[in-house]
């Protein structure tokens, strides 16, 4: 059995017109629509969707993204045998949904189609490697990454078929309820950087996550990101922030170690905020 788990936040017309559409795929079993506390009358308004398919359930705390999806993967446990984690805000055929349940085998945790953006061009990057201490340093900075690409896979090998990587994209993945560790996010991370604590966890534990190069999905940012200089930066300070907390939570690392990235951080923070302020001009 297959069940979704579809995350809410002062959206719900658009968790709406998901739902609507998913719950046809006669694959999938069971739908479990979290409203991750919201502001606004989401959970009332999709209470309507309520049905033997669709659980529409609250938290009780806006802990962040991954908090949320903990929610419904709770809910979930025991009840089927693959877990979709999907935004509300992406577009997939059920044709996608079988090819990701055949590509598992008995040591693969994740698969995940290739992500797309509106216009068909793909998302970038389309997978990654589990970051390193140098990573840090690299990725942190707007410069260095345009320039450097760290963490990035080759073209080459994210050309066609079935590969093995380490990290994918967040929005839309299937994984193995039978291989689901107590939380599988990382809830002291608020948003952004969830897909690396994951990928090392599994990785850590030599199960495979596989990317399907030839099935595809649409994600469309625009519906649920608002894209403005106070937005933009906003949100590269909580990746900043969210890169931190991988490495002070997931390696060994001394304490003059963290102070010098603490420090790097914030410097960096101004280079990231002087070229977000020149692009939205």
């Amino acid at each position: 059995m297959i069940g979704c788990v579809v995350l809410n936040y002062n959206d719900y017309k658009t968790t709406t017109d998901f739902v609507l559409r998913v719950k046809e795929m006669k694959s999938i079993d069971l739908i479990v629509v979290v409203d991750n506390y919201s502001t606004d009358d989401s959970f009332h308004q999709l209470q309507s969707l309520e049905s033997e398919k669709v659980h529409v359930i609250q938290s009780s705390k806006n802990g962040g993204y991954g908090y949320g999806n903990n929610v419904g993967i709770e809910y979930l446990k025991g009840k089927v045998d693959y877990i979709l984690i999907a935004n509300p805000d992406v577009e997939f055929e059920e044709s996608v949904v079988l090819k990701m349940v055949q590509a598992f085998d008995l040591d693969t945790a994740i698969v995940a189609p290739l992500t797309l953006q509106p216009d068909k061009t793909r998302q970038l990057p389309e997978a990654w490697m589990v970051p390193t201490l140098k990573d840090y340093f690299l990725f942190s900075s707007k410069v260095l990454n345009k320039k450097l690409r760290p963490m990035w896979y080759s073209k080459d090998y994210l050309e066609k078929g079935v590969v093995e990587v380490d990290c994918v994209q967040g929005s839309f993945f299937m994984i193995k309820e039978e291989v689901l560790p107590d939380k599988l996010y990382d809830e002291n991370i608020f948003l952004f950087f969830e897909e690396s604590c994951i990928g090392k966890y599994f990785k850590d534990r030599k199960l495979k996550t596989k990317l399907l190069i030839d099935e595809t999905y649409i994600h469309n940012h625009s519906i649920s990101i608002n894209k403005s200089f106070g937005s933009e930066v906003q949100k590269r300070k909580i990746t900043l922030d969210s890169f931190y907390t991988y490495f002070k939570d997931y390696y060994t690392l001394n304490p003059i170690l963290l102070w010098f990235m603490r420090v790097y951080k914030r410097v960096i923070y101004i280079e990231n905020y002087m070229i977000l302020k020149t692009l939205y001009k």
